[in-house]
C-alpha cells in the first residue's frame, strides 16, 4: 500500500471517502515530537495500521524525546478496535516499585510490554518493523525543539550525571535544537529489543540492569504486566466519549464527572468550568510539580483508532543512566495526572470520531492533562467543532497541551471530515497520510 499524498500540520476539510469508490484511503496522525509524527506516516505509507504506527511513533521518541518517553517509563492508551466495535484501556503505567517510597521512587518499567501488547493485538506488521525506526534514529538525529526546550529546563539535573551528560551536554552546554544527537548505546539496546522482544527487558540482562540501577528486585520487573480493561465512557447518543479506566488519581471517572459538570453550560464557560471541577489552574502555571508527559494519536483508514500518553516520571526521570544501556532510568507515577488520552467512537458502525492526547507540561499541575483533553473533545463532541476552530478558541496560557484530530460525519452522504490540531506549544506535529486502498 503505498502513499500517495501527503499533508502536515493543521489540517482542513479532509474528506474521507470511504463510501466513494476509487478515492483514496485517509490516515490521521499526530505526536507531541515532530520525527515520530513522520514515522507513524511512513509505517501507514507501508501498508501498517494504527496499532502499528503508534508503536513505532512511541519507540521513536524514545529517542527523539527522552525527557518525556523512554523503555524505563510507560503509559495508558485508549484504543477502538472498529472491526470488534470494541474500545479500551491500555494500562501500563510507570508505578513506583516499592510502594512505600510512593512517587518519586524507582519506576517499574512497563513501558516495553505495554507498547508491544498494543502492536499485537492492534497491528498488522512484524514488530520489528516497529522498532528499527527508532534504532536507526538512535545513531544520530537532529534534536527537535521539543526536546531542546526540555534539555535547556533540565540541565543542572543532567550535568550531575556523567552518562547524561556526555549523551545530552557533550561540551558542558545542552544540545541546541538541530544539534546532532548520537546514542549509541540506546541504538544498541533498541537493537536487542527488536531481536528479542519484551525478552530483552523482562527476561535478559537489559531488565537486570534496569532493576539494579533503580533497586528493584529483577522479579518484580519480570513479572510485569500491561493491563487491558474498559473505559470510563460518556454515551451520547450513537456514539460515547471514553477515557482510560485507571486506579490513580485523575482517571476516568474523574474526567466523566468534570465532563458532566461542563456539558450543559454555553461553550464559552466549559472550559472554566472544567478546569474548576478538576482543580486545574486557569492560567496553566502551578506551584505544584507534577510529572511531564507526551503523546500521540492516530485513526487509520479502516476507522481503528489509538490515542496514547507516557511519561517517565519526572524530566528525564531521575535524571541518571542506567549504565551501558542509554536509557535513563524512570521515576514511579501514583498519579495519571501526566497525560490523558481519549477517543470518541461510535460502534454501531465502527467509527472513530475525535483522537486526543493531552500533556502535562510538568509546572502546571497533576490536572493539567485532562483539563486539556476536555478543553478540546467537548466542544469536538457536542458541538461537532473542526479542530482549526477549537484550537484557536483554546486560550494560549490554559493548563497542559493537547493534539487531537476531529472528525465530522454527513448524515446524508456518510462523508467524513476530519481535521489534526497539533498543539504548537508541545511543538507537534499533524500529518494526514493518503494511501491507495
Amino acid at each position: 500500500m503505498g502513499a500517495i499524498a501527503i499533508a502536515a500540520s493543521l489540517v482542513g476539510g479532509c474528506v474521507n471517502t470511504k463510501y466513494r469508490t476509487g478515492a483514496p484511503a485517509q490516515n490521521y496522525i499526530a505526536a507531541d515530537e515532530p520525527r515520530a509524527a513522520e514515522i507513524g506516516r511512513d509505517i501507514i505509507a507501508q501498508g501498517g495500521k494504527a496499532g502499528d504506527a503508534a508503536a513505532a511513533m512511541a519507540m521513536a521518541m524514545t529517542v527523539t524525546l527522552p525527557s518525556r518517553v523512554g523503555l524505563t517509563g510507560g503509559g495508558v492508551c485508549v484504543v477502538f478496535d472498529a472491526a470488534k466495535k470494541e474500545t479500551r484501556t491500555l494500562d501500563f503505567l510507570p508505578r513506583p516499585a516499592n510502594s512505600n517510597a510512593g512517587a518519586g521512587g524507582g519506576a517499574l518499567p512497563g513501558f516495553l510490554r505495554g507498547v508491544y501488547a498494543l502492536q499485537a493485538a492492534n497491528g498488522a506488521m512484524r514488530w520489528e518493523q516497529a522498532v528499527v525506526p527508532a534504532e536507526q534514529l538512535a545513531r544520530s538525529t537532529p534534536v527537535s525543539r521539543a526536546l531542546a526546550r526540555d534539555l535547556a529546563d533540565s540541565a543542572a539535573r543532567l550535568s550531575a550525571d556523567p552518562e547524561a551528560r556526555r549523551v545530552f551536554l557533550p561540551t558542558g552546554a545542552p544540545l541546541a535544537e538541530g544539534a546532532p544527537l548520537s546514542q549509541p548505546e540506546l541504538a544498541a539496546t533498541l537493537s536487542q529489543v527488536r531481536r528479542s522482544g519484551i525478552a530483552a527487558m523482562y527476561g535478559g540482562p537489559l531488565g537486570g540492569a534496569v532493576a539494579q540501577a533503580a533497586a528493584i528486585d529483577p522479579a518484580t520487573v519480570r513479572g510485569f504486566q500491561p493491563r487491558w480493561t474498559g473505559t470510563a465512557a460518556v454515551p451520547l447518543g450513537i456514539v460515547s466519549m471514553h477515557f482510560a479506566q485507571l486506579p490513580e488519581t485523575n482517571n476516568g471517572g474523574t474526567l466523566t464527572a468534570a465532563w458532566n459538570a461542563a456539558a450543559d453550560l454555553p461553550s464559552d464557560q466549559r472550559a472554566a468550568r472544567v478546569a474548576q471541577a478538576l482543580g486545574a489552574t486557569s492560567n496553566g502555571v502551578s506551584n505544584g510539580a507534577s510529572a511531564p508527559g507526551a503523546g500521540l494519536v492516530v485513526i487509520d483508514h479502516e476507522e481503528n483508532g489509538v490515542a496514547c500518553s507516557f511519561t517517565m516520571g519526572a524530566p528525564f526521570g531521575s535524571g541518571r543512566m542506567v549504565p551501558g544501556t542509554g536509557l535513563l532510568a524512570a521515576r514511579g507515577v501514583d498519579g495519571a495526572g501526566f497525560g490523558a488520552p481519549g477517543l470518541l467512537t461510535n460502534a454501531i458502525v465502527g467509527r472513530t470520531q475525535f483522537a486526543g492526547a493531552a500533556s502535562a507540561a510538568g509546572n502546571d499541575g497533576p490536572a493539567a492533562a485532562p483539563a486539556a483533553l476536555l478543553t478540546a473533545a467537548l466542544p469536538a463532541a457536542l458541538d461537532k467543532e473542526p479542530g482549526a476552530a477549537i484550537r484557536v478558541s483554546r486560550a494560549a496560557n490554559g493548563p497542559g497541551r493537547a493534539t487531537f484530530v476531529t472528525c465530522q460525519t454527513s448524515i446524508e452522504s456518510g462523508w467524513k471530515e476530519c481535521q489534526i490540531a497539533a498543539d504548537p506549544r508541545a511543538h507537534a506535529l499533524g500529518i494526514l497520510v493518503e494511501t491507495e486502498r
